[in-house]
């Protein structure tokens, strides 16, 4: 979603506190980023994947351009710039049967960046068992989730949760009430965590700290969740009004 707060660090932390294994696709057109913040070469990884993908089809092996990263997270590497752009809109169209076929052996995470209409991240989305819309608890930023649900959900075949970032505004019951989607937690402000999974800090018991333990529950909760096809129709959402700030 808009500014989507956090979304890439929750993608790694899931990929890294997941119960069973599991891997990252860096899948943000604007990102490309964790190469740099955790002193990795980007290749092998995402452009090499979409090249391969586009020539070979679902024959690739997803393995093959997967790098390690010091958190413990199995994670395919997005190029910088320009370039990551062009590998995920290569993913897009030509990749998605290759995340399927990973997906039914171990846990495939797939970080989209911002969700825009007719883009190749909702393409990807689509076709996932859960989609995670990271979102602040302001009210103009439930107002940007709220416009963008109307076209959302009928593009998606799995199940759409949301998570709240950050400490003020909407409680979560608040938020997912009134924007009709469950809450599959929230990301408390984490300095020492989110330090962690930027590449700037080592902290060697971070997977204790809140914001880790938080990830960890949201992790169990996608093992175990129903699919979108067992679940009763979704509740028609409620109108935002603006929170009452008093002194």
């Amino acid at each position: 979603m808009k500014n989507a707060p956090g979304a890439t660090t929750l993608g790694l932390g899931l990929a890294a506190l997941w119960p069973e294994k599991a891997l990252l696709v860096e899948c943000d057109p604007e990102g490309g980023d964790l190469a740099a913040r955790f002193g990795h070469h980007p290749q092998p990884g995402l452009t090499g994947l979409a090249a391969v993908a586009r020539a070979e089809g679902a024959r690739v092996d997803l393995g093959d351009h997967v790098q390690r990263l010091g958190v413990g997270a199995s994670v395919v590497l997005a190029p910088p710039g320009d370039a990551a752009a062009a590998a995920v809109q290569t993913l897009a169209y030509a990749g998605t049967e290759v995340l399927r076929r990973a997906a039914e052996n171990d846990a495939v995470i797939v970080d989209v960046g911002r969700l825009v209409r007719g883009g190749p991240g909702l393409r990807l989305a689509a076709v996932a068992d859960h989609v995670v819309v990271v979102a602040g608890a302001q009210l103009s930023d439930a107002l940007q989730v709220q416009a963008r649900l109307r076209w959302l959900r009928p593009e998606l075949s799995g199940r759409l949760w949301l998570v709240r970032s950050g400490d003020d505004g909407y409680d979560a019951a608040e938020l997912g009430r009134v924007l009709g989607v469950p809450v599959l937690g929230e990301m408390p402000t984490g300095r020492l965590v989110a330090g962690v999974l930027t590449g700037r800090l080592q902290v060697p018991n971070w997977r204790r700290l809140k914001l880790a333990r938080a990830m960890r529950d949201m992790a169990l909760t996608l093992v175990t969740a129903q699919p979108a096809s067992m679940l009763p129709p979704v509740p028609a959402a409620e109108q935002l009004v603006p929170v009452e700030v008093r002194s």
